[in-house]
């Protein structure tokens, strides 16, 4: 304890011989309500400004859940348009070799931000495959008009399996370039 305590409590007497005057509780009183009053003005701006960012954290909230929800089902729905009636075995294979493009496109995607030639070389590969998209159509088309054509069927798997080699070479000689 330091001294300033131990001063206090030997004359505690001395400090409590005077009550406050009348007029203290009343000042003190009206302070009170004049602090009241002024927190009660602010506040109905803050909540409006508390409901209005509430309101746009649940839109952008409701946006992003609906779009994460509508790409998959819009994804799955374009798919099954365009092998509309194709057996469902050879969708699946379909569908792996379409993942494994799209992976391969990506790689070769970012390899290509890495070589001075790298926009030129997706481009030119980009045409690459769209021809064969355009020969997969064509197949597609020809399987819709006679599912059981196993000749097709092969033709189609033929087809995605060119793609799939086509990124495979691009990629493996990009990759080559930069041991070399």
């Amino acid at each position: 304890m330091n001294n300033f305590d131990k001063f206090i409590r030997d004359h505690a007497g001395m400090f409590d011989d005077e009550e406050p005057s009348a007029n203290h509780f009343d000042r003190f009183d009206q302070r009170l309500a004049a602090f009241h009053e002024s927190s009660v003005k602010q506040s109905p701006i803050r909540l409006w400004m508390k409901i209005a960012a509430g309101i746009v954290i649940l839109m952008t909230l409701g946006l992003a859940i609906f779009d994460l929800a509508t790409y998959d089902f819009s994804t799955r729905t374009n798919l099954q348009e365009a092998t509309l009636g194709l057996p469902g075995e050879l969708i699946e294979v379909l569908d792996i070799y379409k993942s494994r493009s799209d992976q391969q496109m990506t790689e070769l995607n970012q390899l290509a931000l890495n070589c001075p030639n790298g926009s030129q070389l997706v481009q030119t590969t980009q045409k690459e495959l769209d021809q064969l998209d355009l020969k997969k159509a064509d197949l597609v088309d020809a399987l819709m008009e006679n599912p059981s054509n196993d000749r097709v069927q092969t033709a189609l798997i033929q087809n995605c399996k060119a793609k799939e080699s086509l990124l495979s070479d691009v990629i493996l000689r990009e990759k080559m370039k930069k041991c070399n």
